[in-house]
């Protein structure tokens, strides 16, 4: 029997190793997954193709993954944002602005503008399979890809860069000695759209103005606003590891013959010493309506505990016991008391007796009991 108890437990272990082996080798396949417009991601939605060839070209490309307040304020540097999330503080939209004031550049893409940096949109229609003939200040015709239906409402500070039969694409407006280039189609630089039409060309000619000392791109607002579940934050080996730690804790209290919840006692192992049998011969008596004897068995037994207790003679009259009992029974008044004596020896011997005299005497006689018992 034990050995065949061990070899279960090899077996077991066994089998768990190799299921942890398994889970490491299927789980370092999966593949990662990247949230959107992120500049090191390399899935059809990131941005990492654009970073990595302006890095090549340039050189001087940065990722901002701190506050704005990090920015060294000096001029011509280019900060591109796409697809970021509203501001949740003022303050974080007065730092951008800040850094705009010095001289600097904020590109802007995304879908809905509206309230970034004042911005306003309007409700536009997208061109046929997500494509749209956009025009510059010159006329000058670029196709491009547009998924989103909405359309820069701008003001009269604004100056209109690229547009098209529904509406504004892209817009400039002054920020003191800097700008804000403001368009509403960040997928033109994902990896996925940055080769198809005039995209890249036309985000060419947006940052073509100036000779940019760095370019950033700006990860940081989409570090702060998003969320990432347990999954993601945790190596999956790691979770991996934890789940069978928690098999195996399970399988060892098993093994060890732990239980969980109340401890339930058998039965047999304390009814042969409570008092079923006499709760069961109460119950009898009172079902019979056998009152007298009831109650006379209850007498008996009383005058059975006077005489262990305090010695007192079975053979004496209930009527005798007032004054050896006056001086041991504290609680219990003497006129109670000289009552009780009297009344027992009538009720006990009365031929027929009510229920209601039955639980009265029963509860009398149970009292004066406990009195001797605690006396």
């Amino acid at each position: 029997m034990q050995k065949s108890i061990k070899k279960t437990w090899v077996w077991l272990f066994v089998l768990l190793i190799i299921f942890i082996a398994l889970s490491f080798v299927l789980g370092s396949k999966e593949l990662e997954e990247y949230p959107p417009y992120i500049s090191t991601s390399p899935s059809p939605t990131g941005v990492k193709g654009f970073y990595t060839y302006l890095e090549e070209e340039i050189g001087a490309v940065k990722r901002l993954e701190e506050a704005p307040t990090s920015l060294e304020i000096e001029n011509q540097q280019l900060l591109i944002m796409v697809e970021p999330d509203l501001f949740s503080e003022q303050a974080t939209m007065n730092d951008y602005i800040a850094f705009m004031e010095a001289g600097n550049t904020v590109l802007l893409l995304k879908q809905n503008l509206e309230g970034m940096f004042g911005l306003s949109t309007e409700y536009g229609m997208p061109g046929e399979e997500g494509t749209t003939t956009i025009y510059d200040s010159l006329r000058k015709e670029y196709k491009v890809t547009m998924l989103s239906p909405m359309r820069i409402v701008p003001d009269a500070e604004s100056q209109i860069v690229y547009e098209d039969d529904d509406g504004v694409i892209a817009i400039k407006q002054e920020f003191g000695k800097g700008q804000l280039i403001a368009v509403n189609s960040p997928d033109w630089i994902t990896n996925e759209y940055i080769l198809e039409q005039g995209n890249l060309d036309v985000i060419h000619s947006l940052m073509e103005e100036e000779a940019w000392k760095t370019i950033w791109f700006d990860e940081y607002l989409h570090q702060s606003t998003s969320s990432k579940s347990l999954i993601e934050i945790y190596p999956m080996w790691l979770l991996v590891t934890c789940l069978q730690l928690i098999f195996l804790t399970l399988l060892w209290l098993l093994y060890k013959g732990k239980r969980f919840g109340p401890i339930r006692t058998p039965r047999e192992e304390y009814v042969r010493y409570s008092d079923e049998r006499i709760t069961a011969l109460a119950e009898w008596y009172k079902k019979g309506k056998v009152y007298r004897e009831s109650l006379a068995h209850q007498a008996e037994y009383l005058r059975l505990l006077l005489r262990e207790k305090w010695g007192i003679s079975y053979q004496t009259e209930w009527k005798d016991l007032m004054e050896p009992l006056s001086t041991k029974l504290s609680n219990i008044k003497d006129d109670e008391l000289l009552l009780f004596l009297h009344e027992i020896e009538t009720v006990t011997t009365k031929e027929n007796l009510s229920k209601q005299e039955y639980l009265l005497w029963t509860k009398r006689i149970d009292r004066l009991q406990k009195e001797v018992e605690q006396g």
